[in-house]
């Protein structure tokens, strides 16, 4: 997959395209790329993905503890993998989300884009206010010989799949609930950087894993069931995200995840979680031998949902 930053785009000629955030690229979005890919094969056309940076929300002062699903890097990956050939990456600024939709559609997806096949999702709005729908961006489509197609949204228990309702679901430490509107087991990146080493002393060694995104989500507080890659290898693992009190003040948030049957020293290297299933919350233990008792509880249990 090419990726391209607005206005610095190459000419790709006609394109098939879809434009949104996609924060997750959760079940709902995984759909607007199949059928955008099923489009641009049946015309003939590149398939091409135009996203936002920063988040729209943020830039207008909407949200500003907005924290993301999926940040860039992660982002580019999965759209890749699931066959995308271009990325688009448009700044979203004020002066963006003050456009009307037909400047907004004539500007950057006819003349720019060189659009002739749009793929929005159920709920995608376009232009100032998001005032223009589906049946607005059709007309939009007609008048500009644009084919329109929109895809109906994904839905869990009855329940329609958002990005917003994912991030409540980790906020709750949901993460099996998470993972099956994601359709995937949500993870953390990063590099494993140097800690206070306790976990040693006790016989759970923890790599400390410091994610570049500062607007990387974590899950609920607590201790979780993961599956861990590094070098490219699989192991199990558990993780605890919060504060550990039992060991310090309780001030810095962190991630920690002790690997099983691992005893190698990886501070700097890259490592990947993905959360599993939540074990229990976090909480203040007496001693450092009830904290090993604990945590042999937890392995237990982790290593039983990892089987």
């Amino acid at each position: 997959m090419q990726t391209h930053t607005f206005p610095n785009i190459p000419a790709l000629g006609a394109l098939a395209v879809t434009t949104g955030f996609f924060d997750g690229i959760h079940c709902g979005h995984q759909a607007v790329v199949r059928q955008l890919l099923r489009e641009a094969h049946a015309s003939g056309l590149p398939s091409c993905v135009a996203t936002y940076h920063p988040h729209p929300r943020v830039v207008l002062g909407k949200d500003s503890g907005l924290q993301l699903l999926t940040c860039f890097e992660e982002k580019q990956a999965r759209l890749s993998a699931l066959g995308v050939e271009h990325l688009v990456v448009i700044p979203f600024t004020k002066e963006l989300a003050a456009l009307e939709a037909k400047t907004f559609f004539e500007q950057y997806l006819v003349n720019r884009l060189n659009v002739r096949v749009l793929v929005v999702g159920y709920d995608h709005n376009i232009g100032k206010n998001a005032a223009a729908d589906f049946d607005a961006i059709k007309m939009l489509g007609n008048a500009y010989g644009v084919k329109v197609t929109q895809v109906r949204a994904c839905t869990q228990n009855e329940v329609e799949v958002s990005s917003t309702k994912i991030r409540g679901a980790l906020k709750n430490g949901d993460v099996a609930a998470a993972n099956a509107m994601l359709g995937y087991e949500y993870s953390l990146y990063g590099q494993v950087v140097d800690g206070s080493r306790i976990g040693r002393q006790i016989g759970f060694p923890t790599a400390n894993i410091f994610s570049e995104c500062a607007l990387k989500m974590l899950p609920k507080n607590g201790a979780y069931a993961v599956r861990v890659t590094l070098d490219g290898k699989p192991y199990g693992g558990m993780l605890n995200v919060g504060t550990r009190p039992t060991i310090n003040s309780g001030e810095r948030h962190s991630a920690e995840v002790h690997i099983f049957d691992f005893s190698h020293d990886i501070y700097g290297k890259k490592i990947t979680v993905a959360f599993v299933e939540r074990l229990r919350d976090e909480r203040k233990m007496e001693s450092l031998e009830e904290l090993k008792a604990q945590l042999c509880k937890d392995e237990r249990a982790a290593r039983a949902i990892l089987r």
